[in-house]
């Protein structure tokens, strides 16, 4: 056996077999041994061990319960994480999740006394002390370097001004407050924080007379309210990079590969995949989107809580996993998880990218120009569906969009809110407002002016495009199941991945479009099951071959 194991780590080693390269290269079946390494190398990303070997010494091929004990293991559940985030691609973690207004920091040029955190925007340190930079002879930057204890009554830890410090600084009175003990949301430990960037006021009333809203002090449009902080535990601002925002985008993608895992050992249904409402929460998770999601910069990551979606009762630092039903059918498993979302930001490259992955297609570019005298299209509309030459995708990809229409591009949030997200908003037309020129058709000579983005191609001339914002991605998904088109892409990557070529389905030498039919039809007869498709491919006589 010690012989046997030397010569299959050395494989093809000419010392080892006194064999020639040329017959190394030779197509043969492999003898049992190699099959169990390459099994144990696909399903479980590592090599046998020596008892699995022994065990083989007494047995004419590998038992299918040896299989199905490598697909039932841990080691395959982590194998079809990876491969799964080949196909989606989940890192997250150089996006800047965090706005800049709400971001706390320590020290720095001129920012503040010794170990004391407090808002880095120079706005909000306006709003508080009267210049962004406040730096006085008696003080120092910014607040005072030592303990504030008196605050106004009836909580929020609002400073009292009677116990402020004033001084005049090139002709302009400033403010300085002390510093206040808090316990961050992001650690057990205690640290200090400017006073008035630690206050804890919940809400505050914007506007007056009819147009007066009570808003969070973690609504993005209270940034400039002298009441508004941190709030409670300094929740609704970002803490340290790497204690905050690189948790919640590695708990995002964490939580994709938990949407995997249930397809892959779970015992549930490759289609949930795709097309569940329900996805794992954690307390970051949970957090962010509760706490922080809406203290946004307008140009940036649009994260707002959803009007569907359940607020969950989890603390930051809450490692537990809860499912969440997302509470509407426009939710379609990973393809609207915030990995997703957030990893391809637009709604044509979110719908590319479940093209490629689940229905093995790519936009391919027409072989020529199109002339408008000649094609009937427009040289310069700017619906792409009728434009010359981009069409030939556009009329695909369009449509395709649509079906993301309903979620924010750049972000998260779901737009059904109609009270919020008017489908048509006269006002916006030529409008310098910032949530106008992001979600609405500003230019009074575009198509539909007003309209909200994802719907200025949703009329009569593009039924299909109503469409598919009605249906979500579930629609394209339910869509791709029915004709067949899922379950052959799914067969046809899962052989690639497992064959290590393609399957050879056109020219002279298409021999395995009937094993492709069917795999793909027994992977929908049992359930979509995505061990039971791994097992079909891998005792193949194709797969026991050196290829």
């Amino acid at each position: 056996m010690r012989r046997l194991v030397v010569t299959l780590l050395l494989g093809c080693a000419p010392l080892a077999f006194a064999q020639t390269a040329a017959e190394c290269q030779q197509p043969r079946d492999i003898d049992k041994y190699q099959l169990l390494r390459r099994l144990s190398l696909d399903l479980r990303g590592r090599i046998p061990d020596v008892t699995e070997y022994e065990a083989l010494d007494a047995q004419s091929t590998i038992p299918a319960s040896v299989i199905r004990g490598y697909l039932g293991s841990d080691d395959f559940r982590i194998v079809m994480r990876r491969y799964h985030e080949d196909l989606f691609w989940p890192n997250i973690s150089n996006l800047a999740l965090n706005n800049v207004n709400s971001q706390l920091v320590v020290n720095g040029t001129n920012n503040g006394p010794p170990d004391v955190s407090l808002l880095s925007s120079t706005g909000r340190r306006r709003t508080y002390r009267g210049l962004s930079d406040v730096n006085t002879t008696a003080n120092g930057p910014q607040c005072g370097d030592y303990e504030q204890t008196h605050f106004l009554p009836g909580g929020g830890f609002r400073p009292d001004p009677a116990f402020i410090r004033t001084s005049m600084v090139n002709g302009t009175t400033v403010r300085q407050e002390g510093w206040r003990l808090v316990t961050p949301y992001w650690s057990t430990t205690p640290i200090k924080v400017c006073a008035y960037d630690a206050q804890e006021t919940e809400t505050v009333t914007i506007g007056t007379g009819s147009s007066a809203r009570t808003l969070s002090c973690g609504h993005y449009e209270t940034n400039g309210n002298l009441a508004c902080g941190c709030g409670v535990g300094l929740k609704f601002c970002y803490g340290p990079t790497a204690a905050v925002r690189t948790v919640i985008a590695n708990s995002a993608r964490e939580q994709l590969g938990r949407l995997v895992d249930r397809v892959s050992t779970g015992g549930q249904p490759y289609t949930d995949l795709v097309l569940s409402r329900v996805v794992p929460v954690n307390g970051a998770l949970a957090h962010y989107k509760r706490d922080l999601g809406s203290n946004l910069s307008v140009n940036r990551i649009w994260a707002m809580p959803d009007p569907t979606e359940p607020n969950v009762n989890k603390a930051f630092l809450d490692t537990t996993w809860s499912d969440v039903d997302r509470g509407t059918d426009l939710h379609a498993g990973a393809l609207t998880s915030m990995a997703y979302l957030l990893r391809f930001q637009t709604n044509r490259g979110r719908a590319n990218r479940y093209r490629i992955d689940f229905e093995c297609e790519s936009y391919v570019p027409p072989s020529r120009l199109e002339d408008p005298a000649t094609d009937g299209c427009s040289a310069d509309s700017g619906d792409l569906t009728k434009r010359c030459t981009c069409r030939g995708c556009h009329r695909g990809l369009e449509p395709l969009a649509s079906h993301w229409g309903q979620f924010s591009e750049s972000g998260t949030t779901l737009l059904t809110n109609l009270t919020e997200w008017a489908r048509m908003k006269p006002t916006c037309v030529n409008s310098s407002n910032a949530v106008c020129q992001r979600f609405y058709v500003t230019n009074d000579a575009a198509d539909n002016a007003g309209a909200l983005l994802p719907y200025q191609y949703a009329d009569t001339q593009h039924p299909e495009i109503t469409a598919a914002l009605a249906g979500g991605p579930r629609k394209r998904v339910n869509e791709s199941l029915a004709n067949g088109t899922f379950a052959r892409c799914v067969v046809k990557r899962a052989w690639t991945n497992l064959m290590k070529r393609d399957m050879r389905l056109s020219g002279a030498a298409a021999d395995e479009v009937e094993t492709l039919d069917t795999l793909a039809t027994g992977f929908k007869t049992n359930n979509y099951s995505l061990p039971w498709l791994v097992e079909q491919i891998v005792t193949q006589p194709q797969y026991r071959r050196v290829r």
